[in-house]
């Protein structure tokens, strides 16, 4: 009796685990993800995933099934039955954690969690150092075709035109990757930006290829000079997707749009935020932010602190004060002065001789010579002492005519750097559309 008790024991035990595992909280893996953003999402780390899923390496596949907890599920309750317990609360809007699981280079004020491995371009630092170049549509709006020719292959014809293999053989129904012949009339499809970034440590090209939707061999193919599919950090790495770089996105114009899957500007050394619930943008417009301050902040030895005010609420629209600022691509930051308090920057009107010229100049020059600035409204009174200082500094008198307003008057539409009424204690920088938001709307 006592040995059968106890094998009975033994196979209890051995299905343990199996009861764990089907009741443990587990998610299906979408085109996009990656275990860095699924361990951020879950609250828990790459290498747990790894471990509950015996994962020999980072590489997921779409619909996969992962395990991202070994608690089990909480049971759902029968609300009709007579002694069930009372449903916690709803969190409000308020009281949930919006944050992405982004940190933008940001010094956190708490205490910090593990951080996943980064994947190239989701991670912050290697998403500074992207950059995407548009290719241009056909003009007669035709597909664009190749004819193949002799010793070609379809690997070749895939890398001539910026394409994928896979891409082709989907295009072209019957179409065999072995038995292409000279001749043969081949639809390559539209071209695809070209998002060009460098890797960072902890990158990889595996997760690379995962993050813009394409396969590893493909990156290696695109990145010949790389002689293989290993690269050393601050490698630059070319990949041809039609995956956009940011989930977020700019939908219709500043003053009448809307804002989808927002980031939030995340503190900074250089400024301070007047309302955090009010600073919100684009991933574009965030990194971007954080970006010229982190220019600023390398190029002189002592930090001096500005003040933000607003970019946009959560989900954009409408935002009180303002006729702008609904899509996450508006920001209102206080103008570098000479003198500045604890709580940076003060946001009043002052003397053009108290501002500090050459910290202003450096923001602003950040975002015009990357291009990323659609539009800064700053004070024509300003425009002259930062049009000045800039020529100092070398700048062409073309580049100035391209950039500044000043001196052709307050009122000529010339310039990204341009006058506009009540700006003398701020300045509004607009950001350009990013490349995937078809329809961000100027």
């Amino acid at each position: 009796m006592l040995r059968i008790l106890g094998i009975a024991l033994l196979c209890l035990a051995a299905l343990a685990p199996t009861r764990v595992q089907a009741e443990a909280r587990t998610v299906v893996v979408k085109h996009g993800d990656a275990l860095s953003t699924i361990a951020a999402r879950h609250g828990v780390t790459v290498a747990q995933i790894k471990e509950w899923n015996g994962l020999p390496s980072d590489m997921i596949r779409i619909g996969q099934k992962l395990v991202v907890s070994t608690e089990p599920k909480t049971p759902k309750t029968n609300v009709s039955a007579k002694n069930s317990e009372a449903s916690p609360p709803r969190a409000s809007d308020d009281e949930i954690d919006w944050t992405p699981p982004f940190d933008y280079g940001a010094k956190s004020v708490e205490t910090p969690t593990p951080r996943p491995a980064p994947i190239a371009s989701r991670d912050p630092q290697s998403a500074v150092a992207a950059r995407v170049t548009d290719k241009p549509a056909q003009k007669n709006g035709k597909a664009r075709t190749y004819r193949v020719q002799k010793g070609d292959t379809l690997g070749e014809i895939a890398l001539k035109h910026n394409a994928t293999v896979d891409e082709l053989v989907k295009r072209n129904p019957g179409l065999r990757p072995t038995r292409i012949y000279p001749g043969q009339t081949i639809d390559v499809g539209a071209p695809r930006p070209e998002v060009v970034f460098r890797l960072e440590r902890g990158d990889t090209l595996v997760a690379a290829a995962s993050r813009y939707g394409v396969s590893t061999r493909d990156v290696v193919r695109w990145n010949t000079s790389l002689g293989g599919s290993q690269a050393r950090p601050g490698t630059a790495i070319r990949i041809y997707t039609r995956d956009p770089v940011s989930p977020s996105e700019a939908i219709g114009p500043t003053n009448h749009g809307r804002l989808e899957n927002p980031v939030m500007l995340p503190s900074h050394r250089g400024y301070v935020i007047r309302t955090p619930a009010r600073a919100y943008g684009t991933e574009e417009t965030i990194r971007w932010i954080v970006d010229a301050f982190d220019e600023v902040d390398r190029k002189f030895k002592h930090t001096k602190v500005v003040r933000v005010h607003d970019i946009s609420d959560r989900n954009g629209g409408r935002l009180r004060d303002h006729k702008s600022h609904q899509n996450g691509r508006d920001a209102d930051i206080s103008y570098y002065q000479k003198e500045c308090g604890a709580n940076g920057c003060r946001f009043t009107d002052f003397k053009s001789s108290e501002l500090d010229v050459a910290r202003q100049w450096a923001l602003l020059e950040y975002w015009l010579r990357n291009g990323q600035a659609e539009m800064i409204f700053v004070d024509y009174r300003l425009q002259a002492k930062l049009y000045r200082y800039a020529k100092r500094k070398g700048v062409s008198k073309s580049k100035l005519d391209e950039w500044i307003q000043y001196p052709r008057g307050k009122y000529e539409p010339d310039g990204v750097v341009r006058h506009f009424p009540n700006h003398e204690d701020h300045l509004h920088v607009r950001f350009v559309c990013p490349y995937s938001d078809l329809k961000c709307r100027r």
